[in-house]
């Protein structure tokens, strides 16, 4: 490596003066400041030396400064701190005195380590701060207008802080003579300048010859390589303005994670982009999971200067966007799926054609939000195809942003891919609010569209408001209000299951899914509630029996209205509607609400890793409900009444623990199969039963079970006694207290 003969002492302003310094991206953050993080030490003081220095005119040198000259730029590879260091201090003495001239030559100091390290050292030199002594340097700044909070994420600018409180203690405040004497050419502060020329400056230079080189992260890289792509005001709010946008969701901590900065920085711009891709070009699967920024990004910006405008200015107009960030906040996430992505793709949109949210569009911005929310949160978007056939129908309706409710009350108005049900809603609803100077409509449309369960999908409660072929606001009012209540956690925590126990007495209501019967259950995920309340809203007959139960209560008194309901429908054991009506407990005891019936057995179901599984039968479940459970001591010698439910057998209610003679330990089976109830009395030992037994029991119209013992000998282990007819739980109770009283 040749040098050049010049080797010969300089001053920072001598340096400065003659080339424009820039440290370089590849460079490590500024630390000098880590010198002082004791300020009780004196050990390698360089700013102690420096005032040591200037005060007592006193020669120092700081040693060798390596760096490339190309154009009048010096680029230093070894030197980097010290001259950090000389550029705040200069900057810090000469506060109260800083001329124009003085200040071009300053400027001419600058990081490439990051955009904000360069924002910060020219907004450093030309923005002013009113000096106070009693207050830290550090926090003038901080609390200066031009300072971007995003930028105490930045390392080297906390360093930079750091040292200017370091440089206030020893200096104490700006000193104009100090910083002549800093100017001059007799300033005793010198280092020897090493220019090198004719070499390759790349990342292995650097590490020869500092070895304390900090390699970039995957975020730096891209940065690195996607700001060239922007121009001068873009490049710099790279890394301040648009980087406050992700830094306060960690500004409140106690510890800021600079990871989790970059980490929703980049997935931003990842998200961004695969729905900029989703425009024009049909993805997959495999294309989305293997998605690379890296590769990307150039095909959709360096192709498209558009696209580049369109990402800027949905950057720009989120630095001032507070709308609780419900549809921005999950585009941070690293896999956001398919709904969440189509969310923020609308609100782009939005962004691309109408600039910032403020008080001239917020109404243009809550109708396109809305209509667009409620088409997409109604609409299975569950692959790519979907989702970039949903992109390009937010595309084509977001020509209409400036006239949407026009343009949906048209007749003839096509929204494609999202569900035909809710597009047609949508369409209702927007002549509806259109068509209404009171604003009523749009008042009461958007109260209920927002309760969590109904999603912006509230097209059966605008059925039940329909007469003729109007709408009518005040039963849609008094229909929504209802259903606000019945529909919320709150009510259905208080008084579980009332509400379809209630309904059942309209008529049997229940929906069909996946081979069994549901009563409906109320989680919010889209499928859960297509699979149950959405079959019962979308059908005439059913959504009929909800109308029905809506006209008979009113909204002050509804849990009481329901009770009575409940309480008024004639009790009827043949019908299994009744059982599940009169009886508390028993919908709750199935999971997920769900049965099997088939003629006039039911089931009762259980989850399993494998699926649906009995659990119980109804008639059986409930006659141990009633007649059994607590009631031990009526059915004397049995000790215990228990209820055994099982995927395998048939279940039953089991009254048991008789011992007889010391050697027996009777049982009895109450189960329901067949359209009947039976009796079932045998030893849990699975003994022969003595002859004694099995003659009373003969005689209670108990027939015996003949089976073969180990010897292949026939012998009687149990008895079993049929009760014909129609269903009477009285009738069993009365069986079980014949064969006691025997």
């Amino acid at each position: 490596m040749m040098m050049e003969p010049e080797n010969k002492e300089f001053t920072f302003w001598n340096l400065i003066s003659k080339y424009t310094i820039e440290i370089p991206a590849i460079q490590r953050d500024y630390v000098q400041d880590r010198l002082y993080s004791d300020l009780k030490k004196e050990e390698c003081d360089i700013v102690g030396d420096i005032a040591n220095s200037l005060t007592n005119k006193i020669k120092i040198n700081l040693h060798f400064v390596y760096g490339k000259v190309d154009n009048q730029q010096l680029i230093p590879l070894d030197g980097q701190q010290r001259l950090t260091t000389l550029f705040l201090t200069h900057w810090f003495l000469s506060l109260r005195s800083l001329t124009d001239d003085k200040k071009n030559i300053l400027s001419k100091f600058t990081y490439e380590t990051r955009p904000s390290s360069e924002d910060f050292c020219m907004k450093l030199v030309t923005e002013s701060i009113v000096y106070q002594n009693d207050i830290k340097i550090s926090q003038q700044i901080v609390n200066s207008k031009w300072f971007f909070l995003s930028w105490r994420n930045d390392p080297t600018i906390q360093a930079m802080l750091n040292m200017l409180d370091v440089i206030q203690r020893k200096f104490i405040q700006p000193n104009e003579d100090l910083f002549n004497l800093f100017c001059d050419k007799n300033c005793p502060v010198i280092f020897h300048f090493l220019p090198l020329k004719q070499f390759k400056l790349d990342d292995e230079i650097y590490v020869k010859m500092n070895s304390r080189g900090k390699p970039l992260t995957d975020f730096e890289n891209f940065k690195a390589n996607f700001s060239v792509l922007l121009d001068y005001d873009n490049k710099s709010k790279l890394d301040n303005e648009w980087l406050d946008i992700f830094w306060k969701y960690e500004k409140d901590n106690d510890t800021i994670n600079l990871k989790e900065v970059d980490r929703r920085y980049l997935n931003f711009l990842k998200n961004s982009t695969l729905n900029f891709i989703a425009e024009k070009n049909d993805i997959d699967r495999l294309f989305k999971d293997k998605f690379n920024i890296f590769v990307e990004y150039k095909n959709v910006y360096s192709k498209n200067f558009n696209t580049l405008q369109q990402l800027s200015k949905i950057l720009d107009c989120l630095t001032s966007f507070h709308d609780d960030d419900k549809y921005f906040e999950s585009i941070l996430t690293d896999n956001p799926n398919y709904w969440e992505r189509t969310r923020f793709y609308a609100l782009s949109q939005f962004f691309i054609q109408n600039g910032r949210l403020d008080v001239s569009n917020q109404n243009l911005f809550d109708k396109w939000m809305r209509v667009c929310t409620n088409l997409i949160n109604n609409t299975r978007i569950e692959d790519p195809e979907l989702f970039y056939k949903a992109v390009r129908s937010i595309k084509e309706l977001s020509g209409h942003i400036g006239d949407l409710y026009d343009y949906l009350s048209k007749t003839d108005t096509k929204i494609d891919l999202f569900e035909k049900e809710q597009s047609e809603e949508e369409k209702i609803k927007a002549k509806l609010i259109l068509d209404d100077k009171s604003n009523q409509w749009n008042e009461a449309i958007v109260k209920i569209e927002q309760h969590s369960y109904f999603n912006g999908q509230i097209g059966f409660i605008l059925n039940f408001a329909k007469t003729n072929t109007a709408y009518d606001i005040v039963k849609f009012l008094n229909y929504s209000e209802k259903i606000n209540r019945l529909f919320s956690s709150e009510f259905q925590d208080k008084y579980d299951c009332l509400f379809q126990r209630a309904l059942l007495t309209f008529g049997d209501y229940l929906v069909y899914i996946s081979g069994h019967y549901t009563f409906c259950k109320f989680e919010n995920s889209l499928r859960a509630k297509m699979d149950n309340w959405r079959k019962v809203f979308n059908d005439d007959v059913k959504s009929n029996y909800l109308k029905q139960l809506l006209d008979a209560i009113k909204i002050d008194s509804i849990q009481g209205d329901l009770r009575t309901i409940v309480n008024s429908f004639q009790e009827n054991e043949n019908d299994w509607m009744s059982l599940f009506i009169k009886n508390d407990g028993i919908i709750e005891y199935c999971n997920n609400y769900q049965i099997n019936k088939w003629n006039n057995h039911i089931d009762l179901a259980r989850s399993s890793a494998s699926g649906w599984r009995k659990r119980a039968e109804l008639r059986s479940y409930v006659f141990n409900k009633t007649k059994l459970e607590g009631k031990e001591s009526l059915f004397y010698p049995f000790k215990r009444a228990w209820y055994y439910d099982s995927s395998d057998y048939i279940p039953c209610a089991v009254i048991d623990l008789w011992n007889y003679q010391s050697k027996y330990s009777f049982a009895l089976d109450i189960r329901y199969s067949d359209n009947k109830f039976s009796l079932k009395f045998y030893d849990m030992n699975s003994k022969v039963l003595p002859d004694e037994i099995i003659l009373k029991l003969n005689q209670k119209e108990f027939i015996s079970n003949v089976e073969k013992n180990n010897e292949n000998v026939e012998v009687i282990k149990s008895c079993t006694c049929k009760i014909e007819g129609n269903i009477n739980f009285l009738k069993v109770e009365q069986k079980i207290m014949e064969i006691l009283k025997t």
